[in-house]
C-alpha cells in the first residue's frame, strides 16, 4: 500500500506517543518514581517514531519472513541510534541515553542488547502491531486526517524548539562551569610555582629569582581577580554563573531536561556536568 506524506506523518506521532508510554513506564519502575521520559516536554519519543518509520520503510516489502524483518529493522533501527545519539552529542555535548555499563556496546551509544531489542519491536511492529493502526488510519477521513496532522506538527514543532533551546543552554552553563574550573587549575599551577621557591625546592635569592617570583604571584593575582571573590567557593561560582546567564524559568527547563533523562551523561564535561547535577540535585545514576 502506497502512504500519502500525512499518512507517514500520523503514523510518525503515533509511534513517538507509543514509544514514550514504553520508555516512561519502563523507567518509572525501575526508578520507582515517576519519570516524563524524553528529550521532549510532551508525550513523544522521536527516537521512537524515527525508528518505526525507518524500520516500516525497510521491512514492509519482506513482511511475511520473520527472520528477514528481524534482520532488517535491527540493523537499520540500530544505525539510526548510532548516528543519532552521536549527533546529538556533538550538538549538545551530553548523552541522553548511554550504553556504556552494557557489554558489548559501541561508544555507548548503541549495544547488542539494544539492537536485539529493535529486531524483536521490528518483528512485532511489522508483522501484528502496524497492521490495525495501518487500517485505521487510512479509512480516517482525508480533512480529518490533515487537521490532526497539522496540529500535531505545530505543537510538536514548538515542543521540540523549545527541548533544543533548553540543551543548548544546558551546553553553554557547562562550558561555562569548563572554564571556571580551568581557571582554577590555572591558579593552582601558579601557586605550586611559588610555593616551590619559597619551599626552598629553588634556593635563588639573586634579583633574577626575585623578578621570576613575582611575575608569577602577579600572575596569580590576575587569575584570581578574574575568576571573583564568588568562585571561591564551587557551589557559589556555580549558582553566580546560572543566575548570571539564564533566567530562574530557564534554569528551571535545564533541571526538568535533566529529570526527563536521569542517565544523562557527559564526557565532554564530565566534571562539570557533576558539579552540576549535584548543585541541582538531580542524580542521574540512580
Amino acid at each position: 500500500m502506497i502512504y500519502t506524506f500525512s499518512t507517514w506523518l500520523l503514523f510518525f506521532y503515533f509511534y513517538c506517543f507509543l514509544g514514550w508510554v514504553w520508555e516512561t513506564c519502563y523507567v518509572s519502575v525501575l526508578k520507582a518514581r515517576w519519570v516524563n521520559r524524553g528529550f521532549m516536554r510532551g508525550p513523544f519519543l522521536p527516537i521512537y517514531g524515527s525508528g518505526a518509520i525507518v524500520v516500516l520503510i525497510f521491512t514492509l516489502p519482506f513482511r511475511t519472513n520473520a527472520w528477514l524483518v528481524f534482520v532488517v529493522g535491527m540493523t537499520s533501527a540500530t544505525l539510526l541510534e548510532y548516528f543519532t545519539g552521536a549527533a546529538m552529542e556533538k550538538m549538545f555535548h551530553v548523552r541522553y541515553w548511554d550504553y556504556s555499563r552494557q557489554r558489548l556496546n559501541l561508544n555507548g551509544h548503541i549495544c547488542v542488547t539494544s539492537s536485539l531489542a529493535w529486531g524483536c519491536f521490528s518483528v512485532i511492529l511489522t508483522l501484528y502491531g502496524h497492521t490495525p493502526v495501518e487500517r485505521f488510519v487510512t479509512n480516517m477521513n482525508e480533512n480529518v486526517l490533515e487537521i490532526i496532522v497539522f496540529v500535531l506538527t505545530v505543537y510538536i514543532s514548538i515542543d521540540m524548539a523549545e527541548s533544543i533551546r533548553e540543551a543548548v543552554n544546558l551546553k553553554e552553563v557547562l562550558l561555562g562551569l569548563e572554564e571556571n574550573s580551568e581557571d582554577f587549575r590555572r591558579l593552582q599551577k601558579h601557586i605550586e610555582v611559588v610555593s616551590a621557591f619559597y619551599g626552598g625546592e629553588i634556593k635563588e635569592k639573586s634579583e633574577a629569582g626575585l623578578r621570576r617570583i613575582n611575575s608569577a604571584l602577579e600572575s596569580g593575582k590576575e587569575i584570581y581577580d578574574r575568576i571573583g571573590e564568588s568562585s571561591r567557593n564551587s557551589k557559589a561560582a556555580i549558582m553566580e554563573r546560572i543566575s548570571s546567564a539564564r533566567t530562574k524559568k530557564e534554569y528551571g527547563r535545564m533541571r526538568s531536561l535533566l529529570k526527563r533523562n536521569p542517565q544523562a551523561t557527559s564526557k565532554m564535561h564530565e566534571e562539570a556536568f557533576s558539579r552540576f547535577v549535584a548543585f541541582t540535585g538531580e542524580n542521574t545514576d540512580e
